[in-house]
């Protein structure tokens, strides 16, 4: 009977142990926010900025640059795996920002710049060039002695480095050689990989450059007497047309355009001249008006006025 009894009591614990421990696969509940991966890891959380710094990414304060370079390097590798795992693109964690779920596309820009800090600060010369271009402003720069010491000293350079510290054209990404170099020597050795001129070199490109310039100047003072000589010429001609056309115009007056002088010509060629204006005067609808007479009357009339006038000359 005792033993009926414990084999019939197993089930029983059985059954009432079941609803406890199955457990079924469901949907996360979207109001619930994701895990704070960033405290999860033990990191700080994502600077605010639009632009952080490369030490606000990896949440470096400035009482950590005090550490050595041992210290800061293995807090950097360990802060770095850290992030990757958040923000890799083939590892993201799911993330939230002001109640808002990051996108994909921010996650990538975010590890690109992960990636890009940590190129910077893993590398302790690039670290030393990084730190003097956040560090470095106009207001650091005392009385300047620079020119007394030479255009190209290296306090000439600082002072051009403090004086366009806060140009776009010298920022870090941009020309990372400009706070690298300690001088102007090192600075043009390292953007343009070959060693500086020489002040003999110096010389004989400013030979090179004034024979170039006079070359020029010459060829372009050539090329402007031809062009003056070539207008002179085209003046002159013009000029020489304009007096033959005035002569054949003056010649054909003194010959009465072909028609003779005699009075009779002059007649003539005054009626052929009265005829074509009249032509173009020609009103087509003007009914009202007296028509002209025509050659033929216009002589009559002449005519009539010369005899009478020779017959008052004779009286």
């Amino acid at each position: 009977m005792l033993a009926y009894i414990r084999r019939t009591r197993v089930p029983v614990t059985l059954c009432r142990s079941l609803p406890q421990r199955c457990r079924y696969a469901t949907a996360a509940d979207p109001s619930e926010d994701p895990t704070d991966h960033h405290k999860r890891l033990g990191l700080h959380d994502w600077p605010k900025s639009k632009t952080p710094t490369a030490y606000e990414i990896f949440g470096f304060s400035n009482d950590d640059m005090s550490m050595s370079p041992l210290e800061m390097n293995r807090a950097l590798k360990k802060r770095y795996l850290a992030l990757v795992k958040i923000y890799h693109p083939d590892t993201s964690l799911a993330l939230t920002q002001d109640g808002k779920e990051i996108t994909p596309e921010v996650k990538r820009e975010r590890f690109d710049m992960i990636q890009e800090s940590y190129d910077i600060l893993k590398n302790p010369r690039r670290r030393i060039a990084y730190n003097r271009y956040q560090t470095t402003s106009w207001e650091q720069q005392g009385e300047y002695f620079g020119d007394k010491k030479g255009a190209w000293s290296r306090e000439n350079f600082e002072a051009h480095r403090r004086a366009n510290a806060h140009r776009r054209r010298y920022a870090f990404k941009n020309d990372e050689a400009f706070w690298h170099a300690a001088t102007w020597n090192d600075y043009y050795q390292m953007k343009y990989h070959r060693a500086p001129p020489t002040q003999e070199e110096l010389d004989k490109n400013k030979y090179k450059i004034l024979a170039g310039v006079l070359l020029f100047g010459a060829v372009g003072f050539v090329l402007q007497m031809v062009n003056a000589v070539d207008n002179a010429n085209k003046y002159l001609l013009e000029t020489q047309r304009l007096n033959l056309q005035s002569m054949k115009a003056l010649n054909d007056a003194r010959d009465n355009y072909g028609e003779g002088h005699s009075e009779a010509d002059k007649v003539r060629r005054f009626l052929a001249n009265r005829r074509s204006t009249m032509r173009l005067k020609q009103d087509v609808e003007d009914t009202d008006r007296v028509p002209e007479p025509d050659d033929d009357e216009l002589l009559r009339r002449y005519a009539v006025k010369r005899l009478e006038a020779w017959d008052r000359a004779d009286e």
